[in-house]
């Protein structure tokens, strides 16, 4: 069965058991204002011909209404333009949720300007621009992380030089493999790893994590135990880290460390979920300056990012510190091409770049990663910069997307995982803010925004939708759009496939044009 085929189907599937939208309204409903003087015989005598219920008044003084469409027969942006043209409505909108608005009690938390830059430190004195930041409290309206819509205990790999594995600030977020017992020197899950109750050492090949300073503070910012009143948070506040040590030395060793990771999600894939590790994201901060990808002398990175992407892992590297362009002087793994490697370079509070690597064809976007607080070994805290810094904030971001995403989307990524992952990438890359420093010099051209990113993944719309500029709008612009992709101008993505398939027949031509523009004069 082919990938558009299996959309389709699972497309059907879930317009039939009634599920639609996503977490940000709820799936069926609508708040209408009507005209003063209207009643619900009134309102009912509007909708009779629309499969639209009139549920009950909610505000009495506004003439407040909720309404109900049957999901089998209108779909709900359908019904919004419907009662949006009655003229007895002055506005409709979605039946949005609401969240506290969150922020962790962390007590360092009002030191890490990376999450939320307000342009002053905590004694009040200027520092940094407001708002050059990655957006995490609003992020964190949406998901604080931890699991999927469908359930999966969400997993992100950190291969480094060890972490601080008692500390109690990630204690409770560390992954680890109850099928193995630890320094029983037998291979209790028969997985091929001895002793890999807490993850893997590819130093020693072992399962003796070595306390490590740089691995302790990346894993932090992935995912430190937030709102716990305890030190700093992270960008997960909930999420298992997957602790791999084998960060430098050798290629041999990091692909060993590479390859622990990449057999946990082999695992859980073969068994449908009861073993291994459902691993979204790896962090990368490690590499070779100055070196060619692409000459035939590293041909290792990309096939094992290849085959890592394949089964839904994203790669999140960390570029070199080094203010030089890749493009021309190279950088492995930064500069190579495997589209399921994502490469970072370094931000400041003011929102320019570090003295880091850039290149318009190698590097994807930036994140803050300098005086970014996080954890340390010895169970402390320390402030560090570089791009080491600046690849775990994206490599959160991919975590706390899938905590995000909604029932289509995650149950596409479980049956194409590496379709899906690069829907993950495009939607991390067309979120940017957009830097003027990062400008051209960059593929995104733009700094992380956690906030789009999450949300984006929380409101992907697939199959049939129309929406094919990643506005989550259908107008005029995703028509335009329809006429490239058909006249060949440019080039779709699965995604955009998708959604430009309006009527299912796994063709995007003339029809679904057709289908489109009827759909806008509705």
């Amino acid at each position: 069965m082919s990938i558009r085929l299996r959309i389709i189907l699972l497309f059907i599937i879930v317009l039939t058991t009634g599920w639609a939208g996503g977490p940000l309204y709820v799936a069926d409903q609508l708040l209408v204002r009507y005209e003063d003087g209207l009643n619900r015989s009134d309102i009912a005598l509007t909708l009779m011909d629309q499969p639209l219920e009139v549920v009950r008044q909610v505000s009495r003084p506004l003439n407040l209404w909720l309404l109900r469409t049957d999901l089998k027969q209108l779909q709900l942006h359908q019904a919004l333009r419907v009662v949006r043209n009655l003229p007895e409505v002055r506005y409709v909108q979605n039946d949005h949720f609401l969240h506290e608005r969150l922020e962790p009690d962390d007590p360092l938390y009002a030191q890490q300007w990376n999450f939320n830059n307000t342009g002053f430190d905590i004694n009040g004195n200027p520092s940094g621009v407001e708002d050059a930041d990655i957006d995490a409290p609003e992020a964190w309206e949406i998901t604080t992380g931890g699991t999927t819509i469908l359930g999966r205990n969400i997993v992100a790999g950190i291969v480094d030089g060890g972490c601080d594995m008692v500390h109690p600030d990630l204690l409770d977020n560390l992954w680890s493999n109850p099928a193995d017992t630890a320094g029983n020197g037998i291979d209790d899950d028969e997985n091929g790893w001895v002793d890999d109750s807490l993850g893997w050492n590819a130093y020693n090949h072992t399962g003796t994590i070595p306390a490590h300073s740089h691995g302790t503070h990346v894993a932090g910012i992935v995912g430190a135990h937030s709102n716990n009143n305890n030190q700093v948070a992270g960008v997960n506040w909930q999420v298992q880290l997957m602790i791999v040590a084998g960060a430098s030395s050798t290629t041999s060793t990091a692909m060993e460390a590479y390859s622990y990771i990449l057999e946990q999600k082999q695992r859980w894939i073969e068994s449908a979920g009861s073993e291994g590790a459902f691993i979204v994201s790896v962090n990368s901060s490690f590499g070779v300056d100055n070196a060619d990808c692409e000459s035939g002398n590293y041909p290792v990175w990309n096939d094992m990012y290849n085959t890592m992407g394949e089964v839904g892992i994203l790669n999140v590297a960390a570029t070199t510190n080094a203010n030089q362009n890749v493009d021309v002087v190279g950088d492995v793994p930064t500069g190579c091409s495997s589209p399921y490697l994502i490469s970072v370079t370094n931000t400041t509070k003011y929102d320019l770049k570090a003295s880091a690597g850039y290149g318009a064809e190698s590097i994807d976007l930036g994140a803050p990663g300098s005086l970014i607080l996080s954890t340390n070994y010895h169970q402390g805290t320390t402030t560090k910069s570089g791009t080491s810094m600046a690849a775990p904030h994206v490599t959160g971001a991919v975590a706390l997307m899938h905590a995000a995403a909604d029932a289509e989307l995650e149950q596409y990524y479980e049956t194409e995982p590496g379709s899906a992952a690069l829907i993950f990438k495009t939607l991390i890359l067309s979120s940017v803010d957009s830097l003027a420093d990062l400008d051209g010099i960059t593929v995104s051209g733009g700094r992380l925004n956690l906030e789009r990113a999450v949300q984006r993944a929380a409101t992907w719309l697939p199959l049939g939708t129309g929406v094919l500029n990643q506005d989550q709008l259908v107008n005029i612009q995703d028509v335009i759009v329809l006429v490239n992709f058909i006249l060949g101008n440019i080039e779709p993505s699965s995604e955009q496939l998708a959604a430009g398939d309006l009527n299912y027949d796994t063709l995007v031509n003339i029809q679904d044009l057709i289908a489109l523009v009827n759909r806008l004069l509705q």
